[in-house]
């Protein structure tokens, strides 16, 4: 008779815990939430199972071979969209072997299944549908029915990639390497995977711990040890966690990028997760994501985890390439703007600290600055970081370790455990995270022409300086020509850094606008977000004409001219010179209009404001015409005869440092 061992969840946080683990012929294990420690090797005869239900993770404590033809199943969900991507890692391998980490096999994706006449839930079953990979001219992946039996889930093999610098040179879409037949994606490393249609009519497809998404059954030898992966110089690798259990980001970035001087460091010091919208066609161009980042914010030992900070996370900034790969920007804007939400970046610690089961991500070795190229991103060289040594691919790069140190038992939550599956799936709200565990930090927006949100966030603690702080800081990501970036020393452009805080201090900023653009656009700066820091004032110092903007009273908006500025912006807490603008000004104070048929421009000033100057430039940014009024009147008029038919901006300041900047269309 067949013998069943249950481990069925009692009490909160109780766990097996067993020397060896041996399962013998044609019987299982069941873990129903139950956390499963085993200190040496798993021996899993043939037609032996082990199975974790309901989140019940495994960890094992030495570095040893796992044996056996018999299997684990583990669950995982990803987004329900045919169209949206998730970036996957398999936590187990193949049984071809006697034993060790062999490798996944597409094959290995299974499905739940049970008699659906009777049982409408999958979350306890032990049986399992062997899924369809769709060819490659199948665009779409389409779920199953859940039954015993019926009809199978369909995988679109079109999307299943895998990323691999070690072994592959080329970089960009050229490096990206098809997983749809038999090929073996080895241990360690991650493949991308879209969703199916079909959603709400399978047990398979529904909500599972707060995520919605399709429900998949990972089948194979469950992975244990030191795993390496390999990632070449200047370049990037699709890895993930390779355990059935979730592993701690920080321990795992600090084994292999602690800086301990010259050539010391084997990876840049964070991992970077894709998100993006909700997808609703296959078109490149329709994609809307980007990559967020975690940094891990030092290396300090402490009370949460074993570390005194939890590191932080920088949402993606979304944006929008065409079907050759060049990035163009988004539609996503500002946080009061419309359409599709803009990533507002309020950089919670401890978001993303800890990968699920079955999550894959990027690493990457940066060992020279990256310049800005019309299809790929600028990015600053890691300091300390080693030169490299030949792989066995003969690629010069490194390779980045796995071991069971990074394992936790550690259940999906809405913020430090997140599986990437369907958008929207996780709260992103900072309520959602201990406020007083916070870091104080500043985050804050930067909306150039209203295309996307460019989040800066600013960390406040008293181990860093204004200089690099190495794992503290975070490279601007996704940099284009018209951005915005926190300047760390002469030349660096970051997304995030981190000082302590003194009211005295300056933080520069760089702005830049494309040359594409034929005038001046408005850039919006928005403090978005302060977390556990309530300064008495914060401005945006413009140094160029010696203006303070009150930025935590309201947005500013300036118009900026094509260029450059990294010594024009930057934040303090502190007005010297006793000049500042006022944010309060309404729109309808003035009225700017082109009257075509008499030929002038008119400004109207109901208010009787004191203007100090009235400007006209043309879409190159040359200055047309200057006025100083020498009185307060209700209406200002100029001629625009001699003017060329076009298009120029009507500036008009205040003497108290008011704005406004019009359009106008001058017909002759």
């Amino acid at each position: 008779m067949k013998k069943i061992l249950c481990l069925f969840l009692v009490v909160f946080a109780i766990q097996m815990a067993t020397a060896q683990l041996w399962v013998v012929g044609d019987n299982f294990v069941y873990s129903k939430g139950t956390d499963i420690f085993v200190k040496d090797k798993i021996n899993l005869d043939s037609d032996s199972k082990i199975y974790l239900r309901e989140e019940a993770q495994l960890i094992q404590d030495n570095d040893v071979e796992n044996e056996g033809d018999g299997i684990i199943s583990v669950f995982q969900e990803g987004t329900s969209n045919a169209f949206t991507y998730n970036y996957w890692s398999a936590p187990v391998g193949k049984t071809l072997t006697t034993s060790g980490n062999e490798g996944f096999l597409n094959s290995q994706i299974k499905y739940p299944t049970v008699d659906t006449s009777t049982i409408t839930s999958t979350d306890l079953t032990t049986t399992a549908g062997i899924s369809t990979i769709l060819p490659y001219g199948s665009s779409n992946g389409v779920t199953d029915d859940g039954n015993i039996g019926g009809t199978p889930l369909r995988i679109a093999g079109r999307w299943l990639w895998t990323y691999d610098s070690g072994g592959n040179p080329l970089t960009g879409y050229a490096g990206w390497t098809i997983f749809n037949g038999n090929q073996t994606t080895r241990t360690g490393y991650g493949f991308t995977m879209k969703g199916v249609q079909g959603m709400g009519t399978s047990p398979n497809n529904g909500t599972f711990n707060g995520a919605t998404g399709q429900r998949y059954d990972f089948r194979g030898r469950p992975n244990n040890g030191t795993i390496l992966v390999g990632v070449g110089n200047d370049n990037g690798t699709l890895a993930g966690n390779p355990y059935p259990s979730a592993l701690d980001m920080k321990k795992f970035i600090k084994e292999n990028a602690t800086d301990t001087g010259l050539n010391s460091v084997k990876m840049d010091p964070w991992v970077e997760f894709w998100e993006s919208q909700v997808e609703t066609s296959h078109s490149l161009t329709s994609y809307l994501g980007g990559y967020s980042r975690y940094v891990p914010m030092g290396f300090d030992p402490g009370v949460l985890s074993g570390f005194a900070t939890e590191g932080v996370y920088l949402e993606a900034i979304f944006r929008r390439t065409d079907n050759n790969g060049n990035i163009m920007t988004s539609t996503a804007t500002s946080s009061s703007g419309s359409g599709p939400p803009p990533p507002i970046g309020f950089g919670i610690d401890g978001k993303r600290r800890f990968a699920p089961v079955g999550q894959g991500f990027f690493i990457s070795r940066t060992n020279s600055e990256m310049v800005l190229t019309p299809s790929s991103f600028a990015q600053d060289e890691t300091p300390n970081i080693t030169n490299g040594v030949a792989l066995p691919s003969g690629i010069i790069g490194e390779e980045i370790e796995f071991n069971n140190t990074m394992r936790v038992f550690e259940k999906e939550n809405g913020t430090n455990s997140i599986f990437k599956s369907a958008p929207g799936n996780a709260s992103s709200n900072p309520q959602d995270a201990l406020i007083a565990r916070q870091i104080p930090k500043m985050i804050l927006n930067v909306v150039p022409n209203g295309l996307y949100a460019r989040p800066l966030t600013f960390a406040f603690h008293d181990s860093t300086s204004q200089a690099y702080d190495f794992a503290w800081e975070g490279p601007i990501s996704g940099r284009i020509n018209t951005d915005a970036y926190i300047k760390i020393g002469a030349s660096g452009e970051y997304a995030l850094s981190s000082q302590a805080f003194d009211e005295d201090m300056t933080l520069p900023i760089g702005v830049q606008v494309a040359s594409s653009f034929t005038a001046p656009i408005d850039v919006e700066f928005e403090l978005a977000f302060m977390i556990n820091f309530d300064p008495t004032n914060v401005y945006l110092h413009d140094i160029q004409t010696g203006v303070y903007h009150d930025i935590k009273s309201g947005n500013k908006t300036l118009l900026i001219a094509p260029g450059h500025y990294t010594n024009r912006f930057e934040i303090t807490f502190k007005n010297t010179s006793g000049t500042l603008s006022n944010n309060s000004l309404e729109a309808t104070n003035f009225d700017v209009f082109q009257n075509n048929r008499n030929k002038e421009l008119t400004v109207l000033n109901p208010a009787l404001e004191e203007i100090a100057n009235i400007s006209l430039y043309d879409l190159a940014g040359r200055q047309i015409f200057s006025s100083q009024p020498s009185s307060n009147e209700a209406s200002y008029s100029f001629d625009t005869a001699t003017l060329s038919s076009a298009i120029y901006i009507a500036r008009v300041t205040t003497t108290n440092n008011k704005e406004t900047a019009v359009k106008v269309s001058v017909s002759n």
